[in-house]
């Protein structure tokens, strides 16, 4: 009899049904890895039969490889093999953009990044822009055939659509066909925290997780929520924007003039502006962590209030969603890391006193991670492409 997506989910993968069966059975084998027939007919919902079926054209293009068996025919019988991704079958290019540099990598099927590059960005201009990722990319992937290309931006992104980015000043710009009909290949463009937890879902901290929060701190705010290896983005692309959340009714204000939201008080942007504006201050962000950490006045101070603003979203992510962990990363994190002291009191303090304990990480942050995100999402996209019907 055939599970249920209920009883799917027990095993930690959540059933879309929006994708074909070969589809989420590519899908299940990157991300958790090599399993049985029976293993994936249960998971997935399909019986062991359909589970042969849709193997064997994976199997003879060389997608997928047989780990161990009782015989070399896998057509013949029922083998108790296990199946797992050829790693190097095929390789994407991910992307991270900043508002000045552009990361790339190129990583296979397994997350191995095989090539990484990094490049200026002097003008942001959109052909600027694909001008200098289409040298990039073609000098990454000289000798390294690719099936799709990966881009992960900050901003709001629909459909490969940048609705608007902030730091690139960017508005509704269709990027990703762009980008398309310049390299042939297929590109799929991503929110930047999106991409990331797409990667620390596959590779990363979450791994393993049926679901977990990414919050990401540094110039901006932002979160993700992943359940079942997949990005929940939202029903208009929107979700995880919570930048602008109101903190306290009083307290510093943020470059759109809010006061006392989640990013006045704990983006390294708006740190170092009310360093500037209210207390005549003007230091870089590696400076205002060291003086905090010594005590120095008034940076003890910010400091204490932004670790107290992350950690009560921390604590509303956990109190709305009950994930199985929460990841903290991003350029910022290294103020939590500092005071992470305080920072493990204050999620204690602000738990539910009938809420079970959640795991929260601090993950120190490297943009390879968030380009290998952007690779993560193009992989997925190949998985549904149809090369492959089932």
């Amino acid at each position: 009899m055939k599970n249920s997506p209920a009883s799917a989910k027990q095993h930690g993968y959540n059933i879309d049904v929006s994708k074909t069966k070969t589809a989420r059975m590519l899908h299940r084998l990157i991300v958790n890895g090599p399993a049985t027939r029976g293993q994936l007919g249960s998971e997935l919902s399909m019986s062991q039969a359909t589970a042969t079926r849709l193997l064997t054209p994976l199997l003879q293009m060389g997608a997928i490889q047989i780990l161990d068996g009782f015989n070399a025919d896998y057509t013949i019988g029922k083998p108790a093999y296990r199946v797992a991704i050829v790693p190097d079958f095929t390789a994407f290019v991910g992307v991270k953009i900043t508002g000045d540099t552009s990361y790339a990598v190129v990583v296979n099927l397994s997350g191995k990044v095989l090539d990484q590059d990094e490049v200026q960005i002097p003008d942001d201009s959109v052909d600027a822009v694909i001008a200098i990722l289409v040298l990039q990319i073609s000098r990454l992937t000289q000798h390294c055939p690719i099936s799709g290309v990966g881009i992960g931006v900050g901003g709001r992104v629909v459909d490969s659509r940048i609705v608007a980015s902030g730091i690139l000043e960017w508005n509704d710009v269709d990027f990703g066909d762009k980008l398309h009909e310049v390299l042939g290949i297929p590109v799929t463009v991503s929110n930047d925290v999106n991409a990331f937890a797409q990667a620390e879902a596959w590779w990363g901290a979450g791994r393993g997780c049926n679901s977990f929060v990414l919050l990401c701190i540094g110039s901006g705010l932002g979160a993700c929520m992943v359940q079942g290896g997949a990005v929940v983005s939202g029903e208009h692309g929107s979700a995880g924007m919570i930048g602008h959340q109101q903190i306290t009714a009083t307290g510093p204000r943020c470059e759109s003039g809010h006061v006392g939201c989640a990013r006045a008080y704990a983006s390294s942007t708006c740190i170092l502006q009310n360093l500037r504006e209210n207390h005549g201050i003007d230091e870089d962000y590696d400076t205002f962590i060291g003086r905090a950490a010594s005590g120095s006045q008034p940076e003890t101070m910010i400091a204490d209030d932004a670790v107290k603003a992350v950690a009560r979203l921390v604590r509303s992510a956990i109190a709305f969603i009950d994930p199985d962990a929460v990841i903290v990363s991003g350029d910022g994190v290294r103020l939590l890391e500092v005071f992470e002291d305080n920072f493990r009191r204050l999620l204690t303090q602000y738990r539910h006193w009938n809420s079970p304990p959640v795991e929260v990480k601090l993950q120190e942050m490297q943009f390879s991670f968030w380009a290998k995100g952007a690779a993560a999402a193009s992989m997925e996209q190949w998985t549904q492409s149809g090369l492959i019907l089932g």
